[in-house]
């Protein structure tokens, strides 16, 4: 962990800087130094190209300071060049099971899935391997949702879907990677690691003075840093990937020198002396210091609008001033040209050097703006501002990665390249299906977390690592989508129904169709299956069901015109009659018969019925008896009591529907013929005596006369 002495290193494109730092009552003080050039093609633009190469020049620098301090080695503070953070956002999220609680490895895991899905935004390698490209420094959530709605936790809570945003902070991973290797050849491990930009702010405007709006610029070989601090804080970093080796090449090309020449007489020129070197060709060349000026010249003021330009942009206009550091600041007129470019007076665009950091003692010899870089790696590293790399192997595989406030397990296996579906088991994707037109969402199957050991003992993703832990891990199963039969999503049971029907046990079941076609309840349901179910409730629905009509028409002729009759049926439950409306339970023994329609039931008929009578006609006894109206079915005589059946042709005359309450006198010529003279002559109707009518009433013992004319009639 952090120590009171460090061991830091500057790894530049042209030299690397080393130097042991301890912290004092008065600020830091630096034990020894040592600066070495990269060896040809070690480092281009800020990024190293040959591990090799660079190893063996910190390796030299470890070596000559442990000879110096007699003491070994063993770690080392390094920094990245600022033009490598970045940052992007990202989210993620899934479906929750029902009645499932989220756990505390569930939302882990959600939030780590989102910081994959930010480094896609980085690298446009779509193999799907988490973090390839990109090392991630760090992440803070941004806002959790559940069920859409925004939610201040996830842990423990219930829903359909939950989702995580998030901001994350990243490396590219060959930058660390790099740097890592090339200290590790050299027999170091890689302790902390800040960014240059940072390093350098920290010794150079420390937080009193960052109120100020001032640009710290960081002129290197390959690259120029940028950081800008306003209103208390650093407001932003940047780079221009053109600097020193810029105005080193100028000076090759146009005097035909080799690069290392070049960089010779660049470091040496000094107004009035001149630069004695060798061209390519072996000719010796005195070079004036105003010869070479005027080569440079034209690079410098590129050199200088380039700076202006991005410093301008990250703030939004011009600064208040600028402060330089780094070796190719000292290439000459490069202040003045760059003060021209912001706008601002020369003495407020100035080089620092050691001699400004008062709080930096000893070994005054190691001086220039070029130190300012590894003094402030040092600094920060002992102000416990740099970020602790943490070491561990994941299933033999060796990782370093930076770690924030904790690192757990779970970014761990993150950067080992497992992805968080792997971890947790998550469920499988659900889908929906459709049911009488109501959509219905079913979950996927429960996933099977992974088997995770730290150091042999079984860990969860949030367990914390420290530093040389041992993490083994056996990758969990995803879901799959959801196994569920017609069966179980209807409930089988209660839809069918086992019954004794008209004698005969049956088992009924509700009518199910799935996209139009029966199915069997073994049938595995798919994403967007149309079901539609129509249940049985009642003696109704399964008469229904049977297709047995409980109403069914007739079709007749009556007196030539079309007619319809309904037969209904009688249903019974036991010896009991039901209506149609009762409920069907298993169990029941249900009967019925079909009630026929008879003539009576459709045609008007008289409403009672009167006894026969019997009454003396001419001395004759004669008995009377009503008769109903004449029915004729397909040219038969019938009651009305006869069966209706499809096309019957009836005929029927029905006469008067009033109530008859009594026969009269022609009642009685249904079943007596008066003598022939009266047929013929007519005459007078005396009943009981007395003068009558043909529609007198009569009743039982009546004494009825039919008197032709010409015969006398006693007086009554």
């Amino acid at each position: 962990m952090y120590k009171d002495e460090v061991f830091a290193l500057d790894i530049g494109t042209r030299t690397i800087a080393g130097l042991i730092l301890t912290s004092t009552d008065e600020g830091y003080e630096i034990k020894d130094a040592s600066m070495h050039q990269q060896l040809p093609g070690a480092m281009a633009d800020g990024q190293i190209h040959h591990i090799g190469a660079v190893a063996s020049s910190i390796a030299k620098i470890k070596s000559e300071l442990e000879a110096n301090l007699n003491d070994r080695l063993t770690k080392v503070a390094v920094a990245a060049a600022g033009r490598s953070l970045i940052t992007r956002t990202g989210s993620s999220s899934f479906d929750i099971a029902p009645t499932h609680r989220l756990s505390a490895d569930e939302v882990r895991a959600l939030e780590l899935d989102a910081v994959r899905e930010a480094v896609k935004k980085l690298s446009s390698d779509q193999s799907g391997s988490v973090m390839h490209s990109y090392l991630c420094v760090g992440y803070s959530v941004i806002q959790y949702y559940l069920d859409g709605e925004p939610i201040g936790a996830l842990q423990g809570h219930q829903g359909q879907r939950a989702q995580a945003d998030i901001i994350a902070t990243f490396l590219p991973r060959i930058v660390v990677d790099s740097l890592g290797t090339a200290v590790n050849e050299a027999g170091l491990t890689m302790e902390t690691l800040t960014l240059e930009p940072i390093a350098a702010m920290h010794v150079v405007v420390p937080p009193t003075m960052r109120m100020l709006n001032i640009a710290l610029i960081d002129v290197g070989a390959g690259t120029s840093d940028l950081a800008i601090s306003a209103d208390g804080t650093v407001k932003g970093y940047g780079m221009v990937a053109y600097a020193g080796d810029a105005i080193t090449k100028g000076i090759a090309d146009h005097f035909l020198l080799d690069f290392k020449v070049a960089e010779q007489v660049k470091v040496g020129l000094t107004p009035g002396q001149d630069s004695e070197c060798q061209d390519v060709f072996g000719n010796t060349l005195h070079l004036s210091y105003d010869e070479v000026l005027a080569v440079i010249k034209p690079r410098v003021e590129i050199l200088a609008d380039k700076i202006a330009q991005e410093v301008m942009f990250l703030n939004g206009g011009a600064p208040k001033g600028a402060i330089l550091i780094g070796g190719g600041s000292r290439v000459p007129g490069f202040a003045e040209l760059l003060a021209k470019h912001l706008g601002l007076p020369e003495n407020l665009v100035r080089i620092r050097s050691r001699d400004s950091l008062e709080i930096v003692h000893g070994l005054p010899h190691f001086d220039g703006p070029e130190v300012i870089t590894p003094i402030g790696i040092g600094c920060t590293h002992l102000d416990r501002r740099s970020m602790e790399l943490i070491h561990v192997r994941v299933n033999d595989h060796h990782l370093q990665f930076l770690t924030m406030t904790s690192s757990t397990v779970g970014e761990a296996l993150l950067h080992a390249g497992l992805k968080p579906a792997e971890l947790v088991g998550r469920p499988g994707t659900a889908f929906t299906v459709e049911l009488n037109g109501r959509y219905i969402p079913l979950p996927g199957t429960l996933g099977r977390p992974a088997m995770i050991r730290k150091n042999g003992e079984p860990c969860e993703l949030s367990t914390p690592l420290a530093d040389g832990d041992h993490v083994e891990v056996q990758p969990g199963e995803a879901g799959t989508a959801p196994q569920i039969t017609l069966g179980e999503f209807v409930d089988e049971a209660a839809h069918s129904f086992s019954i004794t029907f008209n004698g005969s046990p049956i088992t009924v079941h509700a009518s199910i169709l799935v996209n139009g076609q029966k199915e069997p309840f073994d049938y595995v349901l798919q994403d967007r299956d149309q079901i539609s179910l129509e249940p049985l409730t009642n003696l109704r629905d399964l008469f229904g069901h049977l297709a047995i009509p409980v109403e069914q028409e007739v079709s007749f002729y009556l007196n030539g015109e079309n007619k319809q009759a309904l037969e209904s049926v009688e249903v019974f439950v036991g010896n009991t009659k039901k209506s149609l409306s009762t409920p069907l339970q298993s169990g029941q023994e249900i009967s019925y018969v079909r009630k026929p329609c008879t003539l009576r039931d459709v045609l008007a008929t008289p409403m009672g019925e009167i006894p026969e009578i019997t009454v003396k006609v001419n001395g004759q006894s004669l008995t009377l008896t009503r008769k109903e109206p004449t029915l004729v079915v397909n040219g038969q005589q019938v009651s009305f009591d006869y069966v209706i059946r499809p096309h019957d042709r009836i005929e029927y005359n029905s006469g008067s529907t009033e109530v008859l309450s009594a026969y009269i006198v022609t009642d009685i010529f249904r079943d007596y013929e008066p003598d022939e003279e009266f047929a013929k002559k007519g005459g007078n109707i005396l009943v009981n005596g007395k003068l009558a009518g043909f529609t007198t009433t009569i009743k039982h013992g009546d004494h009825i006369e039919f008197v032709p004319y010409g015969v006398g009639i006693a007086n009554s």
